[in-house]
C-alpha cells in the first residue's frame, strides 16, 4: 500500500519502520550485482568516475553521486566507503524516497522518551549509529525542504535527536545520490542551495547503461552466473539471439533493469539455454520516434525521468511491473508517478 503524507496519516510503530527499512536494503543488496565487475567497466566516462571515486576515498569529503535510476549509485557508494579509512566502520544506507517526513526525520536523528511514536524506550537514529563510518543517503533529492535544513544542520557538525536539547557530535562520512538535476532543483526552488554546495563538494555522474554497451557482455554474464546460484540452477547460457537483443534494447531501468530481466528469464526457463521466448516482452517493444530522436543533452534528468516513467506505465499492465522494469519499489514509483501528475 502506498505510504501516504503526514497530514492524517497514521503513525507507525518504531519496530516496524525499521523492519521496513531492513528489508528494502536487504532486497536493494539481493538485486544489485557484485561490485567487481561494475567497478571493471572498459567505458572511458565510467573509468573517469570510479577513477574519482577511489581518489575521494582517502578524504571524509562529501560525495554526491548523480546518475539515472539503477546506475550502480549504490554500488559505488558501497566501494567507496570499502576503500576509505572508515571501511572498519558501519555503512548504513537511508532510502529517502521509502519514508515520510516525518518518520525519516526520527530514523535519521532519533528520539528520546517516545517522542513521534509513543514507544517508551529511546532510539539512537541512523546518524548516531553511523558514527565511524559512512552514511549512505540514497536519493537525497526527494527530501523535504523542512528535512534539507535539518540535513544542513547536521553537515555543521551536530544534530539533535528529536524531543532531546543534548548535541551530539557528528563523525560519519556522508555521501548521498540522486538522480536529479540539484542544480535545477535549487533554481526552482525546490532543493536548498547552501545545502548543495555542502553535498557536491565531489560530485561524480554515473553514465547509463546504454552508453557503456562495451560492459554489457561482462555485466549480463557475471550477473547471469549470481542469478543462477541464487536459484539453485544448473549452468545457463545465453542464445545468440538473446545476446543480439540484449544489446540492441535501451535499458531506461540500467543495470537495475537488467539483473530483473535475466531473473526473469532464469525463472521462465526449463533447459540449459536461455532464449528470446524466456525474455520479457518489453525488450520486443519498439522504440518511438520522438524517444529514438531525443537529444538528451537538451534535457534534464528530472524531464528525462519523468519521459521515461509515462513510457514505462504506458506499457506496462500494472504498477509492480513497471517498478520492476524501472528497478525500484513500487511504493517509490507510486510517489514519482504523483509527483510528475502521470496519474494513467
Amino acid at each position: 500500500m502506498p505510504p501516504r503524507g503526514p497530514t492524517g496519516s497514521a503513525v507507525r510503530p518504531a519496530g516496524i519502520l525499521g523492519t521496513r527499512a531492513l528489508r528494502h536494503e536487504t532486497r536493494a543488496r539481493n538485486q544489485t550485482p557484485d561490485p567487481s565487475p561494475l567497478l571493471d567497466s572498459v567505458n572511458p566516462t565510467m573509468q573517469r568516475a570510479i577513477a574519482t571515486a577511489r581518489r575521494v576515498a582517502t578524504s571524509d569529503a562529501a560525495v554526491l553521486l548523480m546518475g539515472e535510476i539503477g546506475t550502480g549509485k549504490n554500488v559505488l557508494a558501497a566501494a567507496i566507503h570499502a576503500w576509505s579509512r572508515r571501511a572498519g566502520g558501519p555503512f548504513l544506507p537511508i532510502p529517502c524516497t521509502t519514508f515520510a517526513d516525518h518518520l525519516l526525520e526520527s530514523e535519521l536523528f532519533g528520539y528520546v522518551n517516545g517522542a513521534f511514536t509513543g514507544a517508551s524506550k529511546d532510539k539512537r537514529g541512523r546518524l548516531e549509529a553511523a558514527l565511524g563510518g559512512t552514511l549512505f543517503l540514497d536519493e537525497v533529492g526527494d527530501l523535504s525542504l523542512p528535512l534539507q535544513g535539518e540535513l544542513l544542520r547536521v553537515l555543521s557538525e551536530r544534530f539533535e535527536r528529536v524531543g532531546a536539547g543534548d548535541a551530539v557530535p557528528v563523525d560519519a562520512r556522508l555521501i548521498a545520490a540522486t538522480n536529479r538535476e540539484l542544480e535545477i532543483e535549487a533554481r526552482a526552488g525546490r532543493f536548498r542551495e547552501d545545502l548543495l554546495f555542502r553535498l557536491n563538494v565531489v560530485t561524480i555522474v554515473l553514465p547509463p547503461l546504454r552508453e557503456r554497451l562495451e560492459d554489457l557482455q561482462t555485466l549480463t554474464d557475471h550477473i547471469l552466473k549470481r542469478l543462477v546460484v541464487h536459484h539453485g540452477r544448473g549452468m545457463l547460457s545465453l542464445s545468440p539471439e538473446v545476446r543480439d537483443i540484449l544489446a540492441a534494447y535501451r535499458w531506461p531501468g540500467n543495470v537495475r533493469e537488467l539483473v530483473n530481466t535475466l531473473e526473469c528469464a532464469i525463472a521462465l526457463s526449463s533447459g540449459d539455454v536461455i532464449s528470446a521466448e524466456h525474455l520479457p516482452d518489453r525488450l520486443f517493444a519498439p522504440v518511438s520516434p520522438a524517444v529514438a530522436t531525443l537529444p538528451s543533452i537538451s534535457l534534464s534528468l528530472e524531464e528525462l525521468e519523468r519521459q521515461q516513467i509515462a513510457r514505462v506505465l504506458r506499457d506496462s499492465e500494472t504498477l509492480d511491473e513497471a517498478a520492476a522494469c524501472l528497478g525500484i519499489d513500487p511504493s517509490t514509483l507510486w510517489r514519482k508517478r504523483k509527483r510528475y501528475g502521470l496519474h494513467r
